[in-house]
């Protein structure tokens, strides 16, 4: 009697059957007859896989790669079902994503433990370094300090060295001394953008001293230059001061004598009002020293003030707070008798006794007439005579047997010019304006050439023992070759309209001379030079004793 179906007896039914999805869940993978089937192991799967070129090349590692290939392959042979070939391309595409996965894990793996080494490599290298740099920082501190040591040695050992004055000093006086900067150590402690020439000329206007009076003086007014300055140094040796002091005197126009000390512990010994005090008084009566004045000009005040009244300059010392003499006097730039009809105002020129207070004008301006007024320092100008109209000496020093008008060019004073309203110049030769006129092409080169020889005309400020003082003022500076070339083909232009190329007159260019103050003729001409009461009342165009101390 053959066997009921599903008979646990029955073992070929039960080999034979079909695993059912729940007992593929419960074991983990589908249960197959072993012995009724041709493949049983790797080897021969892939022996079977390789003949039918289900998997190639043949030999090589297999990769997922390869079995998704295969599967691929699988899915595509003949008479298989739908159903199987969904399910080999399904698990073809699982493996695909399996094997990125892996791929996506394994790189990140890689690359972590490669930042890992990266990141250890770089903080023992960091660690390294600091140790390095800490160790030469401290080698180099210990030697800077060791070098600052040295270098206060020497300071004190020059210092202990140094020939001091004998005299006392109040305690005032040395606060001021530990405070106050000379020149020479303004130029040492910034040199960068410094003119050498301005900087040496400086220096040495500082070591300058003026002594009046000398005139008067029955034991000095004999004396040559020499041996008034063997005198003071005979008298000064005897005041204390040790070696040499002044290293020359010279005789002034006006009766002062021009001192030029020989170093700057001169100059510090005789700034001292107690030695000049001693020393004046040893030279008997007459002899005073007198301060440096310095000359800076208002522009367009009004012409209500009036400089002759001493109420005006008082008003003006306490509106802009300043003390009774650190203004000593004011005047009009130009003569009143030269003023244009119904001109409201001018330009006013203020005698500063103290270069602190000129350049705190200057930066800051000054209040006069109820007006913040601008205030520039007087700068040097080419000299042009009044006489001759040409250049390079004043009227009282010309050669020429004739006067010549600065305005027409005729042969007569300029003040007695019957057409002065017809313009003329004698330097280029033209018509096109006046002799004194500011525009005046042969002005502006000699006005270039002036700047070049007085570097200090660059400076906004009066050179003093402050360091921004020394700052030349490039805002607004035009180029010195375009300029150069645009006046020389303006010089050009008229020389060749008025055919002055043709005679045989000297060229006008040839005589280069500066001076000390400027022209303020403005629109009007100057002639105020022709006159001997005028020439003592004009500007000071020279060095005078207003000039030094």
């Amino acid at each position: 009697m053959p066997p009921k179906t599903g008979d646990p007896g029955d073992k070929t039914l039960s080999e034979n059957r079909l695993t059912t999805r729940q007992e593929t869940k419960r074991l983990g993978r589908t249960l197959i007859a072993e012995d009724n089937e041709e493949i049983k192991d790797m080897r021969k799967g892939r022996k079977y896989l390789e003949e039918k070129q289900l998997l190639w090349p043949p030999g090589e590692p297999i990769t997922l790669s390869a079995i998704v290939a295969c599967l691929h392959q699988t899915s595509a042979l003949a008479n298989v079902p739908k159903p199987v070939i969904n399910a080999i391309r399904s698990i073809a595409f699982i493996l695909e994503e399996v094997e990125k996965t892996a791929m996506q894990e394994a790189l990140k793996d890689a690359i972590d433990s490669q930042m890992d080494e990266l990141h250890k490599n770089l903080a023992t290298l960091v660690s390294e370094a600091t140790k390095k740099v800490d160790a030469h920082l401290n080698t180099k501190l210990d030697e800077m300090t060791t070098g600052m040591d040295k270098f206060n040695n020497l300071i004190q050992k020059a210092e202990e060295t140094r020939q001091p004055a004998t005299r006392s000093h109040t305690e005032e006086d040395t606060n001021s001394r530990r405070t106050a900067r000379s020149y020479a150590e303004v130029i040492a402690a910034s040199t960068k953008g410094i003119n050498p020439r301005l900087a040496a000329k400086e220096g040495i206007k500082a070591r300058q001293f003026m002594l009046e009076g000398v005139a008067n003086n029955a034991k000095l007014s004999h004396l040559t230059d020499n041996q008034i300055k063997d005198e003071l140094n005979r008298t000064i040796m005897q005041q204390g001061f040790e070696g040499k002091c002044i290293r020359s005197a010279t005789k002034q126009r006006l009766g002062g004598l021009l001192l030029e000390m020989h170093n700057e512990n001169a100059a510090e010994w005789i700034r001292s009002q107690e030695n000049r005090d001693a020393l004046c008084a040893t030279l008997g009566p007459g002899p005073t020293f007198r301060g440096r004045t310095y000359q800076m000009i208002a522009l367009n005040i009004s012409l209500l003030l009036d400089p002759t009244n001493k109420e005006h300059l008082k008003e003006i010392t306490e509106v802009n707070h300043l003390e009774d003499d650190t203004i000593s006097a004011i005047r009009w730039a130009k003569p009143i008798a030269r003023r244009s009809p119904g001109q409201r105002s001018a330009h006013l020129i203020l005698t500063f006794t103290d270069v602190n207070e000129a350049n705190r004008a200057v930066a800051n301006g000054l209040t006069i007439c109820n007006k913040k007024a601008r205030i520039e320092k007087v700068k040097k100008e080419p000299t042009r005579c009044l006489k001759c109209q040409g250049w390079n000496h004043f009227a009282k020093e010309c050669l020429e047997d004739h006067d010549t008008c600065g305005n027409c060019a005729e042969h007569h004073r300029t003040s007695l010019c019957p057409n002065p309203t017809k313009k003329a110049c004698v330097s280029c030769k033209t018509d096109a304006h006046a002799s004194w006129s500011r525009t005046c092409p042969i002005f502006l080169k000699k006005t270039e050439e002036c700047n070049r020889r007085f570097p200090e005309n660059a400076l906004t400020f009066i050179p003093s023992s402050d360091p921004w003082t020394w700052i030349e003022n490039n805002e607004n500076r035009p180029n010195p070759r375009e300029t150069r070339n645009a006046q020389e083909k303006l010089i050009d232009q008229n020389l060749r309209k008025y055919d002055w190329y043709g005679n045989d007159q000297p060229d006008p260019m040839d005589d280069w001379y500066t001076s000390k103050m400027p022209d303020w003729a403005g629109d009007n001409p100057t002639n105020h030079q022709q006159n001997n009461h005028e020439e003592r009342n004009r500007p000071p165009t020279r060095p005078t004793a207003a000039d030094y101390i």
